[in-house]
C-alpha cells in the first residue's frame, strides 16, 4: 500500500466512524433535489434580467445547499455552526462530528478546487483565533478537526437550461496542506461502500396448521391411518 492509498484508507475509516452512512444517502438524494428546484425558480423569475439568470442560479444554489447540508446535520445528530467559517462577511455552514468536519460548495468542474475559496486555509485562521466559551456554540466546534473536507457539486452542464443544470457529481474532497489541490476524492457511492453491511434479519418461517373437517377422523386425512 502506497502513501495515498495509506491516506485513503485512513481518511475513509475516520468517515465510517464519525458520520452515519444514511447522511450521504439523503445529501446525495435530496442534492438531486434541490438543483432541480433552484434551477425551476430562477427560470420562473421575471423579476430578473436573461442576462443574469445563470448569476442568480449560482447564488440561490449556494444558499439552498448551505441549508441542505445544515438540515442533514440536524436530522442525523451531527453539530453544526455558521459562525466558524466567515469570509467577506458570508457565514458558511459548517459540520462536524467525531473529528470529522465538512462545508460544501459548488465546483466548476470535479478535481478543481473551489475559486477563491480556500476552505481549510479559513478554517485553520479561524481555530487560530482565541475565543471566550459563551456556550453559544456546540462543543468542539472552534477545535480544528482531524479530518476536513469539503462537499463539492456541479451540474451536468454550463448553459442555463433545466438538462444541464441538473446535479452533475457530488464528491467529498479533502484539501492539501496547502490548499492548491485536493488530497484525496471521494464520491458519495465510494465512502457509502465502506460502511460495514448490516446484517439482514431472518424472518421466522410460519406454517398454518391444517384445519379438520368434520367426518375426516378415521379416514387418513388427519393424519391417523
Amino acid at each position: 500500500m502506497d502513501t495515498y492509498e495509506r491516506l485513503r484508507a485512513t481518511a475513509i475509516a475516520k468517515i465510517v466512524r464519525g458520520i452515519p452512512a444514511q447522511f450521504w444517502t439523503d445529501l446525495r438524494a435530496l442534492a438531486i433535489i434541490t438543483y432541480a428546484d433552484v434551477f425551476a425558480d430562477v427560470a420562473a423569475d421575471k423579476n430578473i434580467l436573461p442576462d443574469q439568470k445563470s448569476d442568480d442560479l449560482l447564488q440561490r444554489r449556494h444558499f439552498r445547499m448551505e441549508k441542505l447540508l445544515i438540515d442533514q446535520a440536524t436530522k442525523h445528530g451531527l453539530s453544526h455552526s455558521m459562525n466558524v467559517i466567515v469570509q467577506n462577511n458570508r457565514r458558511h455552514a459548517y459540520v462536524f462530528n467525531g473529528g470529522v468536519a465538512m462545508t460544501q460548495s459548488y465546483v466548476q468542474a470535479i478535481g478543481l478546487m473551489p475559486q477563491p475559496a480556500k476552505f481549510r486555509e479559513r478554517l485553520a485562521n479561524s481555530m487560530a483565533l482565541p475565543r471566550l466559551d459563551l456556550g453559544d456554540e456546540p462543543e468542539g466546534a472552534f477545535v480544528m478537526p482531524l479530518l476536513y473536507g469539503l462537499v463539492a457539486h456541479n451540474p451536468i452542464g454550463r448553459r442555463f437550461n433545466a438538462e444541464e443544470q441538473k446535479l452533475g457529481m457530488i464528491q467529498f474532497c479533502i484539501p492539501a496542506a496547502d490548499c492548491k489541490a485536493w488530497a484525496v476524492e471521494f464520491t458519495i457511492a465510494e465512502i457509502l461502500d465502506a460502511y460495514p453491511v448490516a446484517p439482514k434479519k431472518g424472518v421466522p418461517k410460519r406454517s398454518l396448521p391444517w384445519k379438520k373437517r368434520q367426518g375426516d377422523e378415521g379416514t387418513g386425512t388427519d393424519g391417523q391411518t
